[in-house]
């Protein structure tokens, strides 16, 4: 018998093939589409939650972090493709097989690493010529802040979009109403900016102006994982929304094609949103990307290859070279406080 699918269309081959090829080892699950990771940077995640919040806005935030000069030295030690690598398992582990790296490079392998738009960082650091060196979409951090002046800086910075490029904003926290309206897509990172601003966008606004996509920021700024992020979020827009922000829509919006990508996960509600959102890292038991496995749980078994680690109380099989990846981290971060924070266990 098929897990039960969520999604907006049929369940993709790769599913019953899955199915089959486990079995009753599966249990009783549901699997849905491969989730979409809207924002991330990926070499911020060996980094625990960093500051002293709330903040007016991430400029603060930022002289905060920057200040924490011996943190620094430790996590920028690390060859950047080494924290690159740790931001993939984090996602991984969230059943996450595809990401916005904001800022990096586009990647294959276990999870797509997304990068088909011009990255800007904000209006307080990217000037305004900025939008006469690139053509297309642009992606940048937008009103990430909670006072007025945030806001004023953000509208006035899209009213210099002369030639009308198509933008994505990430945050969004001070725009009100019809803002949203000048955006192609608000990306929302709830966990992010409550941690920060003790507030978050309106998202629910939003929606009735734009698109909606859902992003987890890095563990520097957003404390939990992507299931506590969700619990965070749900009720501020219907869980249909939710799901479609973070599955089909962004998948469009990122002109990412991969239908056979999906997760399995224990189910532990009768309700099928209910179960989805009662999920943590540890619930998933099976991530595939282009209908292969990437990430299986033990009791599935050991694929050949895999490498193992535990998360949350549970033996996961990866296709990742996690032994390599910790003995590179290990000189500079507590890689066990690391993959609590990956895994759920801790802060």
């Amino acid at each position: 018998m098929l897990p039960r699918w969520l999604g907006p269309s049929a369940p993709p081959p790769a599913l019953a093939e899955m199915a089959a090829a486990y079995g009753r080892r599966l249990g009783d699950c549901i699997a849905f589409p491969g989730l979409v990771n809207s924002h991330d940077h990926l070499a911020f995640n060996c980094y625990p939650p960093t500051g002293s919040p709330p903040y007016d806005d991430f400029l603060g935030w930022s002289r905060d972090v920057q200040a924490n000069r011996d943190l620094i030295r430790r996590v920028e030690a690390i060859p950047t493709p080494v924290r690159v690598q740790a931001g993939l398992l984090k996602n991984l582990l969230w059943g996450v097989t595809a990401v916005a790296d904001h800022g990096g490079a586009p990647l294959d392998g276990p999870i797509q690493v997304l990068a088909p738009y011009q990255d800007l960082h904000s209006p307080e650091l990217a000037g305004a010529w900025r939008w006469l060196s690139g053509l297309g979409p642009a992606v940048l951090h937008l009103a990430e802040g909670v006072t007025a002046d945030s806001r004023r800086r953000a509208l006035a910075f899209l009213r210099g979009n002369l030639f009308r490029r198509t933008i994505a904003g990430v945050h969004g926290v001070s725009l009100e109403g019809e803002d949203f309206r000048r955006l192609a897509a608000l990306v929302w990172c709830p966990a992010s900016n409550l941690f920060l601003f003790g507030r978050t966008a309106d998202a629910a606004a939003a929606l009735r102006q734009t698109q909606l996509l859902f992003g987890t920021d890095a563990t520097l700024s957003a404390p939990g994982t992507l299931w506590d992020h969700l619990r965070l979020a749900r009720g501020r827009v219907a869980d249909a929304e939710l799901f479609a922000s973070l599955t089909f829509r962004a998948a469009r919006f990122w002109r990412h094609g991969a239908p056979d990508d999906l997760v399995i996960a224990r189910r532990h509600a009768a309700d099928p949103w209910d179960a989805f959102f009662a999920l943590t890292p540890a619930d998933i038991l099976l991530v595939a990307r282009n209908g292969q496995p990437v990430l299986v749980d033990d009791k599935l078994g050991a694929p050949p290859g895999f490498e193992a680690l535990e998360v949350g109380n549970t033996r996961k099989h990866v296709r990742l070279a996690v032994a390599d990846l910790l003995a590179a981290l290990e000189p500079q971060v507590d890689t066990a406080a690391l993959l609590e924070r990956f895994g759920g266990c801790g802060g």
